[in-house]
């Protein structure tokens, strides 16, 4: 699977968030990805997740960044300790109005937080759907952007795209399942039908995954 191949969303973080010379907190970092990408940047970058494994492959992968395992709505730093956070599709994971309440804490005055956030409606979305239906937690996720103590200063939509080679493809694809059932293909294959009605076994599968981007800053 492709993702992002034109890396169209780190160049949208990347208008977001000012990484020169500045302290940057990335909170559920997940694979480095994006970390690896922008930590270079950053006078100091610290990238933080819950998951021991997807920590142990990210230093694996990247082993020049601060990668620790910490918890959005408990974070282990000092008031005041960061310019900049960025939430990487993590903020919808936790309780959302405490982890904006930590990351207004660990920021110093008129530092910025960045959230990516996917859109529930967003094609690639809805196979995560298909095994745990997030719509209930992405919209709470906005609400709480909107009633934080933050001052909302941008707001935008973008699509980046995801390509699967085929059908066998998608259907390996873990979509954040814990427990793989016998009829998860099929339910997979009945979402790509309700999206893509003429494709043809063989042929790659492409998506959009639709993402929120929000600029808040800390008054």
């Amino acid at each position: 699977m492709d993702y992002d191949k034109e890396q169209k969303e780190i160049q949208k973080i990347e208008q977001f968030l000012d990484c020169h010379d500045n302290h940057i907190l990335e909170v559920g970092c997940g694979d480095g990805r994006v970390s690896a990408l922008l930590a270079p940047k950053a006078k100091a970058y610290i990238a933080i997740d819950t998951d021991p494994n997807s920590l142990e492959k990210a230093r694996s992968a990247y082993p020049e960044v601060d990668f620790q395992l910490g918890n959005g709505e408990a974070l282990s730093f000092a008031d005041a300790s960061f310019n900049g956070v960025l939430f990487t599709l993590s903020l919808h994971h936790q309780e959302s109005r405490v982890a904006l309440q930590e990351a207004h804490r660990v920021l110093a005055e008129n530092g910025h937080a960045v959230i990516v956030e996917p859109a529930a409606d967003g094609e690639f979305q809805q196979f995560f759907h298909i095994f745990d239906d997030e719509t209930d937690a992405l919209a709470q996720a906005l609400n709480a952007i909107k009633e934080s103590d933050f001052e909302l200063k941008r707001h935008e939509t973008f699509c980046t795209n995801v390509t699967f080679r085929d059908h066998q493809e998608l259907c390996g694809y873990p979509f954040d399942r814990t427990i793989r059932q016998p009829g998860d293909s099929d339910r997979i294959l009945e979402t790509l039908r309700r999206l893509r009605s003429s494709l043809k076994d063989g042929q790659p599968i492409h998506l959009h995954d639709k993402l929120h981007i929000f600029l808040l800053r800390r008054q």
